[in-house]
Parts: structure tokens; C-alpha cells; sequence
């Protein structure tokens, strides 16, 4: 599908518009007597990350998360 149509081409396409721009993230410019109007952008996602269940009381972690080991690194 191309990224510009006129409005009664998007009118005709708007249901199969939507799944293009959620799935494929694409995005489209509507135009009026060949000059844009509208843009039609996918919306960004939050993306949280979420633990596993159960394994929050099974991960240990041993050491400084902040100690600064810069010096056993070698300069490449």
C-alpha cells in the first residue's frame, strides 16, 4: 500500500491502514487536492519489563554492582 492517498483513498482503506501502521509501523500522509493534510504515525509503545514470576527471591547477587574495576580492564 503507498504512503500517501488521497482522502477518499484512505476513506476506502482506513481499516486495512490502521493494521499496516500497528503491525509493520509504517506510516501515511493523507492529501487533499495533492497537498498533505494528515498523518497517520504509529504510537510509540512503553515497553516495561516485567520479572518472571517466581524468581524474585532466587537471584542473588554477589559483589559491589558499583565498584569501580576500571583498572583490571586492559586498553585495547
Amino acid at each position: 500500500m503507498p504512503t500517501t492517498l488521497n482522502v477518499h483513498e484512505a476513506k476506502a482503506r482506513f481499516s486495512g491502514m490502521l493494521a499496516e501502521v500497528e503491525s509493520r509501523l509504517t506510516s501515511f500522509t493523507i492529501l487533499r487536492y495533492g497537498r498533505p493534510v494528515a498523518k497517520i504515525v504509529p504510537i510509540a509503545r512503553n515497553r516495561r519489563i516485567h520479572p518472571l514470576p517466581g524468581y524474585g527471591s532466587r537471584i542473588k547477587i554477589k559483589g559491589d554492582l558499583f565498584a569501580d574495576d576500571s583498572a583490571l580492564w586492559e586498553n585495547a
